[in-house]
């Protein structure tokens, strides 16, 4: 009932919300993009892999300044647009992946098509039974500052305890993150103290 009928409906009433109280904030950051690092305003890395290995575009604003070939592996931040992606404010376009149906706010986070196949051997099914997630089980466990391996572990234990109050204790423990204006500085902090817990 949960997962395929509840979780789906608050997913749409509660991303409709955020998008009306939030469009000026987007509108903003999409603002200080483009002073900073000039168009195009989105992420170019843009496909993923959702639900049943579907691909869709997600939508995020690009933190990354273009290499010479207009790409943006170059892994290179201004000061400004490091401050987005600490905040994960680059991330608020994903609300409306959540609006048509093709993430959740709770859930995996989604590899890039042909990313996954370096983990193939190691991926339980599970994973591509649920809808990606702008957060997830692993991100409050650690986020970016755990091996993939730990991450899809994470992954399919939510999917074997998917319910209402995981999702609220996910969403609550990622907003106390996003209050720090360092997700990724509260993400290897709540690792350590996995780690200190687990010896």
């Amino acid at each position: 009932m949960y997962r395929k009928i509840v979780k789906p409906t608050l997913d749409f009433l509660f991303a409709l919300l955020l998008i009306l109280l939030l469009w000026p904030l987007m509108g903003i950051v999409a603002l200080i993009t483009w002073i900073d690092l000039g168009l195009p305003l989105r992420n170019l890395l843009r496909e993923r892999e959702g639900k049943n290995k579907k691909t869709y575009i997600m939508y995020k604003f690009r933190t990354k300044a273009l290499d010479s070939d207009g790409h943006t592996f170059s892994n290179t931040y201004t000061k400004v647009s490091r401050f987005i992606d600490k905040t994960r404010l680059n991330e608020l376009p994903q609300l409306f992946n959540i609006l048509f149906g093709q993430m959740s706010f709770v859930g995996p986070r989604p590899f890039i098509p042909g990313e996954s196949d370096k983990f193939k051997d190691i991926i339980d099914p599970k994973r591509y039974m649920m809808r990606p997630g702008v957060t997830g089980l692993a991100q409050i466990n650690g986020g970016r500052s755990i091996s993939t391996k730990t991450k899809l572990k994470y992954d399919v234990e939510y999917y074997d305890n998917m319910s209402f109050w995981l999702d609220l204790k996910i969403v609550f423990i990622t907003i106390g993150e996003l209050l720090t204006f360092d997700v990724d500085k509260a993400n290897k902090k709540r690792a350590e103290e996995i780690n200190a817990r687990k010896k």
